[in-house]
């Protein structure tokens, strides 16, 4: 800045000398008066004078431009890094008014853009959050620069929010090799994969997304959406079919084979045709149990399980009423009941719905049970719910069966040709829909060649339309 004051104060000066020779040497050429030196002394330094001042003023004004200057320049560099000052104000007569409002402009507009970009960014963290769906931003350099913790939760692991190589968290083979693939081909991908195999089994349908940069970089997109719930359901409807179809076609196969004998001329032998009508009848009574089995389930899954029929009732007489229908097949296997529930505990429930679930208790305490074995019945109050426990002395559960009882024609046996009892596999499963749809729960302890202890907990007081 000095050094142009300099320059512009030493081209005024010139200027002005120029000037004032010029003026003397066309008046003393024009003129008959005689200039006196002193004259002449007195113009010069007036002139050097105005000089001076017309420098100085040109000077300030210098000055103040590049100071207006240098405010521009440091604030574009502020810009650059985002960071906003104030807007620089000059009067409209200044030479760099228009030069400071497009600055003051493209400030305002980076400024908008910065905010809407952060709020952006927001919104996005936002929603990755809380997406349902695991979500992890691969780099081309395989390192992960974004993962929500849907992610962390599906791969059971504390996705490091520093930039570092996706195998750190993904270890899983077909995972990787579904990334891997996606990279090698640059095309998006789609598999379904199981994460954590049964008992626990977590199944998961994974897609990339390809997204190409510029030149050699690009962002991997991998989204992992649960599975497992529809997954389960699609192999419990295959077991269902397969289950429902073996146990349609033993009683029909066995009621068609000896119908075919009979009339093939076993019915002329008494004692034959005895035997196997009686086997008919017997296939007969459990295709007609199936039946209604399937159809009580179907009638609960219809129902509006919201509204309950609920009236006061006395669950000692209740559980009384249905071992009188179990007498015969009691007696049969020389069982011991036990019924240990207190004859002046009443509750508020549905009856329909819980002599079900007390009759397929029994049926099953029962029908499992070794000879000379032992049903007891007992209950437990607390304050809000109360629970009935039904314990026998059977032949009890595996630990994996345990898992799988509930399902529908599923049984604990080691294979359908083994069966140690005769039933159609659905008690249980409607067991579960009437407690659940009585807002209670039911739980299992058993024991290989110990027992079986079911516990069914219902609210003391039901929710529903009382009666």
């Amino acid at each position: 800045m000095h050094n142009r004051w300099q320059q512009t104060t030493r081209l005024l000066l010139m200027e002005n000398v120029l000037l004032v020779l010029i003026v003397l040497v066309v008046l003393q050429h024009f003129s008959p008066i005689k200039w006196s030196w002193h004259l002449v002394g007195c113009l010069v330094g007036a002139w050097l004078v105005l000089a001076v001042i017309e420098g100085l003023i040109a000077w300030r004004q210098q000055s103040e431009r590049q100071r207006t200057i240098d405010r521009m320049e440091a604030k574009l560099r502020q810009m650059s890094s985002q960071q906003f000052p104030p807007h620089i104000l000059l009067p409209q007569s200044d030479p760099l008014y228009s030069l400071a409002q497009a600055v003051n402009q493209l400030e305002s507009y980076q400024k908008n853009q910065t905010r809407r970009a952060e709020l952006q960014e927001k919104e996005l963290m936002m929603i990755m959050r809380y997406l349902p769906v695991g979500v992890m931003v691969i780099d081309h350099r395989r390192q992960v620069q974004l993962s929500n913790p849907a992610m962390s939760e599906l791969l059971q692991v504390s996705v490091n929010t520093v930039a570092h190589i996706y195998t750190k968290d993904i270890q899983l083979y077909a995972l990787t090799k579904l990334i891997e693939d996606t990279i090698a081909s640059g095309k998006n991908q789609r598999a379904t994969i199981t994460l954590t195999p049964a008992p626990n089994t977590q199944v998961v349908e994974a897609s990339t997304v390809y997204i190409q940069g510029n030149r050699s970089q690009f962002q991997i997109v991998l989204m992992l959406y649960d599975i497992t719930e529809v997954y389960m359901i699609e192999q419990m409807q295959d077991d269902f079919v397969s289950n429902a179809s073996h146990e349609l076609k033993t009683p029909i196969t066995a009621i068609s084979g000896f119908t075919e004998t009979l009339l093939g001329g076993a019915k002329d032998d008494p004692a034959t045709l005895d035997q196997f009508l009686h086997i008919i009848a017997d296939e007969s009574q459990r295709l007609i149990d199936l039946i209604q089995d399937v159809l009580s389930l179907s009638r609960i899954r219809a129902q509006n399980t919201t509204m309950l029929t609920v009236v006061p009732l006395a669950v000692r007489p209740l559980i009384e009423q249905e071992l009188a229908v179990v007498q015969q097949a009691i007696e049969r296997q020389h069982l011991t009941i036990n019924n240990q529930v207190d004859a002046d505990l009443t509750i508020t429930s549905d009856s329909q719905k819980l002599s079900q679930i007390i009759k397929n208790l029994l049926t099953n305490a029962i029908k499992y049970n070794r000879p000379h074995g032992s049903v007891t019945i007992a209950t437990m109050v607390g304050q809000q719910t109360w629970s009935l426990i039904v314990k026998d002395t059977g032949i009890g559960i595996s630990a994996d069966d345990q898992q799988r009882i509930f399902e529908r024609f599923y049984r604990a046996s080691p294979s359908r040709s083994q069966q140690l009892v005769s039933g159609t596999g659905l008690g249980l499963a409607i067991v579960q829909e009437l407690v659940n749809a009585m807002h209670g729960t039911i739980d299992v302890v058993s024991q290989r060649g110990v027992g079986t202890t079911m516990t069914v907990t219902l609210p003391l007081v039901a929710s529903g339309s009382t009666k």
